[in-house]
């Protein structure tokens, strides 16, 4: 069983950050702006040791920043594994891989200490959401750690 928290906590010490932009750029995973329909929100794909995320031109900013944290997840977490991720609908997983990846969005998107704070002052999981400025399921994963 991999431990994401302990994953996505040591990339955060390690490098400074927990924007998964500048996470990709000090892991060398290229992120590539591509156009496509509304269903495609992006994917991660390696090939030849080089690792690409692929994401969603048409997304506004905060949904191609869930996308890329999710992607970010394949990428660090299932990079070794023989397996292709399209993702056509993001945060509805379809197997262990997604909920992996979703978890490890969630971790870096969510700060500890913000959530813990929001948990005790009994906010709802759509007023965290709305709070946090991050999809109410990834508020669901934090919490569920």
């Amino acid at each position: 069983m991999i431990n994401i928290h302990a994953r996505v906590k040591h990339l955060k010490q390690k490098y400074g950050t927990g924007n998964p932009k500048q996470l990709s750029k000090e892991l060398h995973i290229e992120i590539i702006q591509k156009e496509y329909s509304t269903y495609t929100k992006g994917y991660f794909i390696k090939t030849l040791r080089n690792k690409f995320i692929v994401v969603n031109s048409n997304l506004d900013t905060y949904s191609q920043n869930i996308v890329l944290a999710h992607e970010l997840g394949h990428a660090i977490l299932h990079s070794s594994e023989d397996i292709y991720f399209i993702r056509e609908q993001t945060l509805f997983p379809v197997g262990r891989y997604e909920i992996e990846a979703n978890k490890f969005a969630a971790e870096l998107l969510i700060d500890d200490s913000e959530i813990y704070s929001l948990k005790k002052s009994e906010l709802s999981i759509p007023e965290m959401s709305k709070y946090l400025s991050v999809p109410e399921k990834l508020i669901q994963y934090k919490l569920l750690k």
